[in-house]
């Protein structure tokens, strides 16, 4: 999936959910041009274009759903309301002035974007519903997946008739998002140099660096793995054999409390109780068993699988830190006692940042920043496009 495709995707789900961004009625006005005064009308270009008036009707059940999936109500401050329809309207203008523009540069929707567009369309109403049904059952844990289910879809189908508005509004809204990237892939030629990209690589890794020396005890060297990682950084491999969580918020609790002492003779009086597990899995290590095919089968951590060690950070506590960095040679293992339980460290590699990876992540910055001048050139078309159109909104209209 392009990164273009991606955002679309993401998008989508939010107009879904929360009903934003370019959106799209039904059918446009009449077939000729129009007053923008006249008083079924909220907004209609003065350029006399034809078909582009976008009717009160219309105007109004967009602006319905909005209020319903922001969840504005009648207490709605009016300044919040003002706003609301300000961002409906000139959202619908956007939509009107995109179409006409993806046809009068001879675009079109191919199968392959239909295809695509039902499906996004598809997954947003599903999480739509997914998130009412959720909803429902916090509220009433009594009722069956199938009650549910049908709750969700009635309380779903009563905001769309409540709004005036069908499913057929998801498929516009998606088309116009297709629309805009499809023109801006035609009219928009502005792209990342070799310089920008490189400009930017050298500024993420600057801050790296920065962060890291500013504060080395809490750097994470897993956040910017992917280009730089301090000197002598190593590549650890673990399994956990944990304390039971009763065993383990009864140390954190006396940790909170300052009794340092306490917590850590509950902590060694506790392994005991791990030493079943904790044996079999030192057998394997000591047998020379794949380590990874251990953590498969052993390890109670399901977020860690391989982390990044760094001198003087404690990320992962000091126990961890002092074991993993005491490990003679890669291939070595070792055992840490912490709040958790046994950790079985295994030191798997020096980690470094590869001129591949580098190069991957140059790539990436420069896609990002191609993406964003091209918004921004997008951004000046439309607003010369504005021009052009010149809408004139009939603000009486606006309100309910």
């Amino acid at each position: 999936m392009t990164r273009g495709r991606r955002a679309v995707c993401a998008i989508l789900g939010v107009m879904l959910l929360s009903g934003c961004t370019i959106r799209q009625s039904g059918e446009a006005g009449e077939s000729s041009a129009v007053s923008p005064q006249a008083e079924e009308y909220a907004a209609a270009p003065e350029n006399g274009a034809q078909d582009m008036a976008i009717t009160r009707a219309d105007y109004l059940g967009e602006y319905l759903y909005y209020l319903a999936r922001s969840g504005y109500g009648t207490d709605t401050d009016e300044e919040t309301l003002k706003q609301a329809q300000q961002t409906v309207i000139n959202s619908m203008i956007e939509d009107r002035i995109i179409r006409a523009k993806f046809a009068e540069n001879g675009l079109e929707l191919t199968e392959s974007d239909r295809a695509d567009i039902e499906k996004e369309v598809g997954t947003g109403i599903a999480s739509m519903l997914d998130s009412i049904k959720s909803a429902a059952a916090a509220a009433d844990d009594s009722l069956t997946d199938e009650e549910l289910t049908a709750q969700a879809q009635e309380q779903y189908q009563q905001i769309l008739d409540t709004c005036g508005v069908t499913e057929d509004i998801f498929t516009r809204w998606q088309e116009t998002l297709v629309m805009k990237r499809k023109l801006t892939d035609k009219l928009c030629e502005a792209e990342c140099t070799d310089d920008e990209a490189g400009t930017r690589l050298q500024a993420l890794i600057a801050a790296a660096k920065t962060q890291y020396e500013s504060d080395p005890a809490k750097y994470s060297a897993q956040d910017f793995a992917a280009v730089w990682i301090p000197e002598g950084t190593r590549e650890i491999q673990g399994i956990l054999v944990g304390f039971d969580y009763d065993t383990y918020s009864a140390i954190v609790s006396l940790r909170d409390a300052g009794s340092d002492d306490e917590a850590d003779a509950l902590r060694q009086n506790s392994l005991d109780s791990l030493q079943e597990r904790y044996e079999r899995v030192m057998s394997g290590v000591v047998a020379g068993e794949d380590f990874a095919e251990l953590m498969e089968k052993y390890n109670e951590d399901e977020g860690n699988v391989t982390i990044l060690v760094t001198p003087g950070t404690e990320v992962y506590g000091s126990e961890i830190l002092e074991c993993a960095m005491g490990i003679d040679a890669v291939g070595g293992t070792d055992t840490a006692v912490t709040d958790y339980g046994y950790y079985v460290l295994r030191y798997a590699a020096d980690a470094e940042v590869t001129d591949q990876q580098l190069s991957d992540i140059t790539e990436e910055l420069r896609g990002y920043i191609t993406e964003n001048k091209q918004e921004e050139e997008f951004s000046a078309l439309m607003d010369g496009w504005k021009t052009e159109y010149s809408y004139q909104i009939n603000e009486e209209q606006l309100a309910l």
